[in-house]
């Protein structure tokens, strides 16, 4: 849903200027009538948690940063004269709780409209404030057009950042050991913890190509473990980033790790084989995380949620 906003065309450069004129005018009176009692002693300061994001002024910058990265970008299209915009600001995206949902797993950059008119005209904006997810490429995930409350703003951006961060692990990936073929041990003449018969030789798996299952619930976040913390689970090993990760992961490792032990439940039950899923393709549903192997089992699971779910015994 569309918020209130001010549409481009309708701003004049004239109107423009008194709107500027207005809003300083606004702020001196609100300076003048603030009471004198306010001081240095009395001022709480604001501490890291408190703060909101860090936003770049320009898109040139925020984009190298993203490529660099590998993170999508939120940018906020503004202007100075635009009264919703700095509400906006005020409310939503200057607040220490959106900070928290996205701190680290996106670029942000304030535009303004009237210093950058390529970057405002390339991605179609015509109502302020506008508010966009995209690629470090540019390619659109998501918009809110207009002012907009945190909960629907939230509502409308963080999907679109995590179906991204889940699509798109680290670069530091690329060409390495796919998740789920990587071999620590083997173990024989023994029954293990899942179970497997004296004698059996089961290749035990290093999970999530060995980032923490936890920062990935917890945060949606792609962080790299510590081979000082491992946790076996069945055939697989995860690693995790601290010792307290690892206390919570102990506590209840089937929240955290991904279902069916990683392997790709489409394919498990459409052709009864135990194939494992890549973190290249790994989805969020229900409260767990899936893997799968490839963008087609992926969208066959898409189809069906509910009933691979279930098969996964998720709900």
């Amino acid at each position: 849903m569309d918020g209130h906003g001010v549409r481009l065309e309708e701003m004049s450069p004239m109107r423009k200027t008194t709107t500027r004129c207005s809003a300083l005018i606004a702020v001196l009176l609100l300076v003048v009538m603030m009471p004198r009692v306010c001081s240095a002693a009395v001022r709480v300061k604001r501490t890291k948690s408190q703060r909101g994001l860090s936003w770049h002024k320009t898109f040139a910058a925020a984009q190298a940063e993203a490529r660099r990265r590998g993170l999508p970008l939120l940018v906020h299209f503004h202007a100075s004269w635009c009264g919703p915009c700095r509400m906006m600001e005020r409310d939503v995206l200057d607040t220490p709780k959106l900070r928290t949902r996205l701190a680290n797993r996106v670029v942000a950059v304030k535009v303004d409209t009237d210093r950058e008119p390529t970057v405002t005209s390339r991605f179609r904006v015509k109502l302020l404030p506008t508010d966009l997810v995209v690629t470090p490429d540019g390619k659109e995930l998501a918009r809110t057009k207009g002012y907009q409350g945190f909960g629907n703003y939230v509502a409308r951006m963080l999907p679109a950042v995590n179906r991204y961060l889940a699509a798109h692990p680290p670069k530091t990936l690329a060409g390495g050991t796919a998740e789920g073929r990587t071999v620590i041990a083997k173990k024989s003449g023994k029954t293990t913890a899942a179970g497997t018969a004296s004698g059996a030789k089961p290749e035990t798996r290093v999970g999530l190509a060995g980032f923490s299952p936890v920062a990935l619930w917890a945060e949606k976040r792609w962080r790299r473990g510590d081979r000082k913390f491992p946790c076996r689970v069945g055939q697989v090993v995860y690693f995790l980033a601290s010792a307290s990760e690892l206390d919570r992961f102990r506590r209840k490792p089937s929240r955290f790790a991904p279902r069916l032990e990683g392997y790709d439940v489409v394919r498990h039950l459409d052709t009864g084989r135990k194939v494992a899923g890549s973190i290249k393709y790994a989805y969020f549903y229900g409260g767990g995380l899936y893997l799968f192997v490839d963008a087609e089992s992926k969208a066959r699971f898409f189809g069906s949620p509910a009933r691979y779910a279930k098969a996964a015994g998720g709900r």
